[in-house]
């Protein structure tokens, strides 16, 4: 799995807010190896303006100008929005693209739509979203569902997949701690091998034992998520 452009948004700009770095540099750590991103604002809810696109840079100094306490990362599955709650256009805008951008206190969020080797950022008018869970809490919860999920998967005596090629670091940005940095780096090893092993039966028989693997992939696959959004956004 490559760095998702959402993660290094909501990173960058939690750093960002707390002066841990300048728009400049969170410029370029959210851009990264991307060509280019540009920020459209149909609605005119940051203040951009709605009939072009607008550079990164100024959307950056829109958003620091709207003097958020902070960001959250979303990344919606089906049957688990958290922490959206709407409305119903920038919902399902993230779940279509599987990531967001939400500012804790309501108002703004950002979807990532990839159009080739660059990345349009699209900004929607959000409610206050629900609180992610502690990173703490979010991790112990993790490890439940993969002990469960790795005791379903023998007693099926099905093969969850083989563990493919680790993903590329994460960077975070200034400000986020080592433990932190380490349970990103575990929860996108996660999310790339059940993205990975949903993409083939492994050694089911049936049709039951294959929809009862794919569950529980997919279960384990939320959780993971969960903890990525948790860990990311609550900086210091």
């Amino acid at each position: 799995m490559e760095s998702l452009p959402s993660v290094r948004m909501t990173a960058n700009l939690n750093s960002m807010i707390r002066g841990q770095q300048s728009i400049e540099q969170a410029e370029r750590a959210i851009v990264a190896d991307d060509v280019t991103h540009h920020v459209i604002d149909p609605d005119g809810a940051l203040g951009l303006d709605p009939l072009q696109a607008s550079t990164l840079d100024d959307a950056l100094e829109a958003l620091l100008a709207a003097e958020h306490d902070g960001w959250f990362l979303a990344l919606p599955v089906p049957g688990f929005l958290a922490p959206l709650r709407g409305p119903a256009a920038f919902n399902l805008t993230a779940l279509e693209q599987g990531e967001a951008v939400v500012a804790s206190t309501a108002g703004l969020g950002l979807v990532p739509i990839r159009v080739g080797q660059a990345v349009q950022w699209r900004i929607f008018i959000a409610e206050r979203p629900l609180a992610p869970s502690s990173p703490y809490e979010a991790e112990r919860a993790l490890i439940e569902v993969v002990i469960d999920a790795a005791g379903t998967l023998s007693r099926l005596d099905v093969a969850s997949g083989a563990w493919p090629e680790p993903p590329a670091p994460s960077v975070l940005a200034p400000g986020y701690s080592s433990r932190q940095r380490a349970t990103v780096q575990r929860a996108t090893r996660l999310l790339t091998a059940c993205d990975a092993a949903l993409r083939h039966d492994g050694a089911s028989i049936s049709s039951f034992e294959a929809n009862r693997r794919a569950e529980e992939l997919r279960r384990v696959r939320a959780k993971a998520g969960e903890v990525l959004g948790s860990a990311v956004s609550w900086l210091g």
